[in-house]
């Protein structure tokens, strides 16, 4: 599991927090919150702040909390860049992935007995391998959405690799360390 970094977003960034506990990553969300406590959380949790606001940005930064200011909401552009800036993992791990509602860690299953009062019949005849969460009991599986986000994480993979390939190699370096200091892991 994916113990860091963490994540906390900005209210116009939900879909962000969605992807990344798809991906395993604690990320946490609010529809609605005031700026000083996004900082605060971020600050208090350790958690990267992710935000579309640059007021916001510069005010977290200006307090010592990590941020990220994303400008360009395309999500394969975006998780290229925090797999640049801190060392996210593209891959979806089905051990290690996270409910899309409440953040908590899935528990992955083959056993229909698990699952078979939670999904229609034709959906546990269907599939075979289901996440259930623990915590709020959504069932997820690989449906046929499953082929969007396969894609889309191969457009980041590759988004990934086009803008290494322009950072010069002394450049790298001080690129990764610009944002909050975070070392890639």
């Amino acid at each position: 599991m994916p113990s860091y970094p963490k994540f906390i977003a900005d209210s116009m960034l939900g879909h962000v927090v969605r992807w990344l506990r798809l991906l395993g990553y604690d990320a946490v969300y609010y529809h609605v919150v005031e700026d000083w406590r996004l900082i605060r959380i971020a600050k208090d949790e350790d958690r990267v702040l992710l935000t579309r606001d640059l007021g916001l940005y510069r005010r977290a930064r200006k307090q010592g909390v990590k941020a990220l200011f994303i400008e360009d909401p395309d999500i394969a552009k975006v998780l290229a860049m925090l797999s640049i800036r801190f060392g996210i993992s593209l891959d979806f791990n089905k051990n290690d992935t996270r409910c899309i509602e409440c953040n908590t860690l899935l528990k992955y299953t083959t056993s229909l007995v698990d699952v078979a009062h939670k999904v229609s019949k034709e959906i546990a005849l269907k599939y075979r391998e289901f996440w259930v969460c623990p915590s709020c009991g959504k069932v997820y599986w690989q449906g046929t959405h499953w082929r969007t986000i396969s894609e889309i994480l191969e457009k980041a993979k590759a988004e990934k690799l086009k803008i290494l390939s322009k950072i010069k190699p002394k450049e790298k370096k001080i690129e990764l360390l610009s944002v909050g200091d975070v070392q890639p892991r």
